[in-house]
């Protein structure tokens, strides 16, 4: 079977499943064979983080060559040499998601897929003279640096790269006090709804001994303190300077936190293919703007007399009473090119003045639906009933409740209880 390659990397449909970035560099006694060598082994490699970026497991698998070969979707090259005998390459590679979903369900593998939204990293070091920042040669923040590039997992974090203000304004009060107001101002800047402060500072006890401690702070996009996710504490060596911290405590800690975090968001979106779950949900549809009538309105009126359209659509459906009326246009004053009684709506012979009149959100409906059905572990989103005031939604899903409503909580989506048995839109 010949491989299938591809020339953009947005041909791959399912982002989860494309890797990036693998090196590979045969010499055999020709060409083919170096090339064909090296086109497995940019397989395999590719499937073994695959498999450590969708699930928990940390040891790789043992696939047969042709089972390689029929979950991968295209290889794409990035870069090429060779000579008569050597083969050197740089490829990504995409992987048919279906096929590798396949596999996870008949081997009952619990695997995540959604990406977290991207969060910005802020490295802290307290340093003698208080906190540094963006120091490219302080150790802390230059092994993040290096780090954050290399990530390959489901949560996106990015550097801070801050600004002149914020260089000079985010001070040890600011960091101590987690001061709101500056702190949005750094999440506004990174482009991010989210702010993780990495801190390092050494600190030496009453009894001597010397320890690094070191713990995050997660931050919302209003400069809320929303979590402090990680932390820990390392024994130094009591001879060495209490700033003077060897290098690989900081690399090891570094990728300890990276691999803290990126766990624990697996473990909490998980799809275990063991499990088939639904839940029963009403999705309301908002108040977008309402009037009153200027005048009455009777049943062969061609238009509708109102206070004002501030706020209306330019074209849309209007509530009044327990009838829904279609209008294609609108004045500053009423809703032309009227439709009466959509959707077999009940129809009143006549409305009297100051008689209330509603517009609602629809766009929220089939926003949420779409979200819904995008859901990677959803099988089904069934509409059971609609009506002007929401609608009542059964989804079918894998995986437990918890693992579903975290994903819709990531994509804006928030619900609460409405009943033991459903739950409501909240926002």
């Amino acid at each position: 079977q010949s491989s299938a390659y591809a020339l953009n990397k947005n041909d791959c449909r399912s982002p989860s499943f494309y890797i990036k970035n693998i090196n590979v560099d045969f010499t055999k006694k020709s060409i083919i064979e170096a090339r064909s060598l090296a086109e497995h082994k940019a397989r395999l490699i590719a499937l073994n983080r695959l498999f450590l970026r969708l699930t928990l497991k940390n040891k790789d698998l043992i696939f047969k060559k042709s089972k390689i070969l029929q979950l991968v979707e295209f290889l794409k090259i990035n870069n090429e040499a060779n000579s008569n005998t050597r083969y050197i390459a740089n490829f990504d590679v995409c992987f048919n998601r279906d096929l590798v979903i396949k596999f996870f369900h008949k081997n009952k593998l619990q695997y995540a897929e959604s990406y977290k939204e991207p969060i910005s990293v802020l490295p802290i070091f307290k340093g003698p003279r208080g906190p540094i920042l963006w120091d490219k040669k302080d150790a802390w923040y230059s092994l993040w640096k290096d780090k954050l590039g290399l990530i390959d997992g489901l949560v996106k974090l990015k550097l801070a790269k801050g600004n002149l203000y914020l260089n000079r304004n985010i001070t040890t009060s600011i960091i101590s006090n987690s001061d709101e107001a500056m702190i949005k101002k750094l999440v506004a800047n990174e482009n991010t709804k989210s702010v993780l402060f990495v801190i390092a500072e050494p600190d030496i006890q009453n009894d001597g001994k010397k320890y690094l401690r070191t713990y995050t702070k997660l931050f919302n996009s209003e400069g809320k303190l929303e979590n402090i996710i990680y932390r820990n504490k390392i024994a130094l060596k009591k001879k060495s300077s209490l700033y003077d911290i060897e290098k690989k405590i900081f690399h090891d800690e570094v990728s300890n936190i990276v691999n803290f975090i990126e766990r624990n968001w697996k473990k909490d979106n998980l799809i275990d293919p063991n499990i088939v779950n639904q839940v029963d949900l009403w999705i309301p549809i908002s108040l977008r703007a309402s009037t009153k009538l200027e005048k009455t309105f009777v049943f062969n009126d061609k238009s509708i007399k109102v206070k004002s359209t501030s706020g209306f659509m330019d074209k849309g459906i209007i509530d009044i009473g327990e009838e829904l009326i279609l209008y294609k246009d609108k004045r500053p004053k009423s809703f032309e090119k009227i439709t009466r009684s959509l959707l077999n709506t009940k129809k009143k012979i006549e409305y009297k003045k100051d008689a209330v009149i509603l517009q609602k959100n629809i766009e929220t409906w089939p926003l949420s639906i779409n979200i819904l059905k995008g859901l990677p572990f959803v099988t089904e989103v069934k509409i059971v009933s609609i009506s002007k005031h929401g609608g009542r939604v059964i989804v079918k899903f894998l995986g437990n409740k918890k693992t579903f409503f975290h994903a819709t909580y990531e994509k804006g989506l928030f619900f609460k209880n409405l009943s033991n048995h459903q739950y409501i839109l909240s926002k």
